[in-house]
């Protein structure tokens, strides 16, 4: 008789027919082995749920037995290509990613700021030319004019004296002011035009105006020409003269036109060496950007001539090139008198006596004493 196998014994692998081994319903009971639930608890080992999840908390075990850490969650939160990765992988990416941030922050600063200078110094050329522009609309500068008028060094008359005026007139000195004021007379200047150094053909006279010379320009300019313009003459309707040298010009530094030879060229009459010569060539004014005001003398004459003329235009230089700007007496044309050819009476006024002269050439006089 074949020998049964226990229960719960797997069928025999000797060949032996199918059917034959346990009976069926034979080995474990249903439900044997561990209880429902038993083995691993749930959430732990392997299994569903098992390993670290998103959500886990930082400083949870990451199923691996390691522990992360807050930096951890930060990189994920913040980096989440490095999260993971080995600790030298994730520094890398970190490093790159910093310097990344660092030089977009440096450059767009740079840009920013560059970008702003750019914009600033657009602005404040636009302003400054703005301000150029209208420090530009004006005049230049203005002239306060005065004719000079004192220490006058003889006084010219149009007519001559009759005896009974010749008689008031000469022998000891006197105060001639009311006399001159009776008849009208017109006080001039002799001494530069006397002068040899300035080498006038005629020995004439002078007439005489102060010029200040007043800039509120920011930009500076120089005053490098000046002459008389539109100058128009007559014969001269003087014929008496009375020489009477006076005492200075109140210290202006000075240019004399000599009408007889150029309306053009003023000539220096500052006692230097080069007294004489050309003023412009020698000297120049500086106006605008604080500069002093500049003070100017200036003499005109026009020997056997009485001469009018518009203005005395000037020439001056600044950044943006020549221009010429006019200065008039007070609005109104200048004029100057001089001396017939041929004067019909000549005095001198000396410390002792006022004698009369003999007219002679080139408008000089021969006096019986000095």
């Amino acid at each position: 008789m074949a020998e049964r196998g226990r229960p719960g014994e797997a069928a025999p692998s000797d060949g032996r027919p199918a059917g034959t081994g346990s009976p069926a319903g034979t080995g474990s009971p249903a439900g044997a082995g561990s209880p429902a639930g038993a083995g691993s608890p749930a959430g732990t080992g392997s299994g569903a749920g098992t390993g670290r999840g998103v959500g886990t908390p930082a400083g949870a075990d990451d199923g691996g037995g390691n522990r992360r850490s807050f930096v951890d969650d930060v990189v994920q939160s913040v980096m989440p290509e490095a999260a993971g990765a080995d600790r030298r992988t994730r520094n890398r990416k970190i490093y790159l990613r910093v310097g990344w941030l660092v030089a977009s922050s440096v450059v767009l600063f740079l840009v920013t700021k560059g970008v702003d200078w750019i914009f600033s110094e657009h602005d404040a050329k636009v302003a400054s030319e703005a301000d150029d522009k209208v420090d530009k609309a004006g005049p230049a500068f203005t002239a306060s004019v005065k004719a000079d008028t004192e220490y006058t060094e003889a006084s010219l008359y149009d007519a001559p004296f009759t005896d009974a005026e010749k008689a008031q007139l000469v022998g000891p000195p006197k105060d001639l002011r009311p006399f001159a004021k009776a008849h009208h007379a017109r006080g001039v200047f002799l001494s530069d035009v006397w002068n040899p150094s300035m080498r006038s053909p005629w020995r004439g006279y002078s007439q005489a105006w102060l010029v200040d010379l007043i800039s509120d320009r920011k930009a500076a300019f120089v005053i490098n020409g000046m002459r008389a313009k539109g100058v128009k003459c007559t014969p001269a309707k003087a014929t008496t003269v009375v020489v009477a040298r006076g005492e200075g010009d109140g210290g202006y530094v000075g240019m004399l036109f000599d009408l007889t030879r150029s309306a053009d060229v003023p000539l220096l009459t500052e006692p230097t060496n080069d007294y004489g010569k050309p003023y412009f060539a020698h000297k120049k004014i500086d106006l605008g950007n604080g500069a002093t005001p500049g003070g100017l003398r200036v003499q005109v004459t026009s020997g056997t001539k009485d001469c009018t003329w518009k203005a005395f235009e000037v020439t001056y230089v600044d950044a943006d090139g020549t221009h010429t700007q006019d200065i008039t007496d007070n609005g109104k044309p200048f004029s100057v008198h001089g001396i017939a050819e041929h004067p019909a009476q000549m005095y001198q006024f000396s410390t002792q006596e006022i004698q009369e002269c003999v007219p002679a050439a080139r408008g000089q006089m021969d006096c019986p004493r000095g």
